[in-house]
């Protein structure tokens, strides 16, 4: 199935020409593992760096970068990925015993892959089983998914494989698993979460 939900064109263009952070990269590229259409866009963009490039004047590699590279190779963790519906984009960042969190809201757990100062963001694998419903909360930044598998429901929004979602800050929601397949996504948040009801009064006297 191709996506209906695309990024907006500046995170294409910056994913071409090895623009912005490394996990917005991340969110793109699975996104780009599921539609063609925006693979011939960033193909269309990288043709033109690429000539642009190759008019430039070579430029002197660090003498440390296969160093460097197999420094990364050897201190790596191998892809723990076996059992769930991920890309290898994904597993490669997952640990060889991965810890759930979440685990005290039934259906409902996450990882944390990556952590970045810039807005403070952060990285995260999310499964939701079929039919579960996340809490209501509020952004207190951006957020911007790609649904890996199954689907969500987000008010009349219907997000499946490989769709892009973005939630701006202050946006107030409680997406739902789709009721026949567990949902599988990956998301960069800045700045977190404030949930409503009592869990939120709960995450404000915890000080979080």
């Amino acid at each position: 199935m191709i996506p209906n939900q695309h990024p907006p064109e500046s995170h294409l263009l910056a994913f071409a020409t090895g623009q912005g952070d490394v996990s917005l990269r991340i969110l793109v590229e699975c996104h780009l593992e599921a539609c063609p259409a925006c693979v011939a866009q960033v193909l269309d963009v990288g043709e033109a760096g690429g000539r642009m490039l190759r008019s430039m004047p070579p430029a002197q590699v660090p003498a440390d970068l296969w160093a460097k590279v197999l420094g990364r190779i050897e201190g790596g963790v191998l892809p723990a990925s076996a059992h769930y519906p991920i890309p290898e984009t994904i597993s490669r960042l997952l640990p060889q015993e991965p810890r759930w969190n979440g685990i005290l809201l039934r259906g409902f757990r996450f990882i944390k892959l990556l952590e970045e100062t810039p807005r403070e963001a952060a990285f995260y694998l999310v499964h939701l089983t079929a039919g579960t419903v996340f809490p209501g909360h509020r952004h207190r930044g951006l957020e911007e998914s790609v649904i890996l598998a199954g689907g969500l429901k987000d008010g009349t929004t219907r997000l499946e494989a490989g769709d892009w979602a973005s939630s701006a800050a202050a946006t107030c929601h409680a997406p739902q698993a789709l009721p026949d397949e567990d949902c599988w996504l990956v998301a960069r948040m800045e700045n977190g979460i404030l949930f409503t009801g009592w869990r939120g009064l709960l995450q404000r006297l915890s000080g979080q």
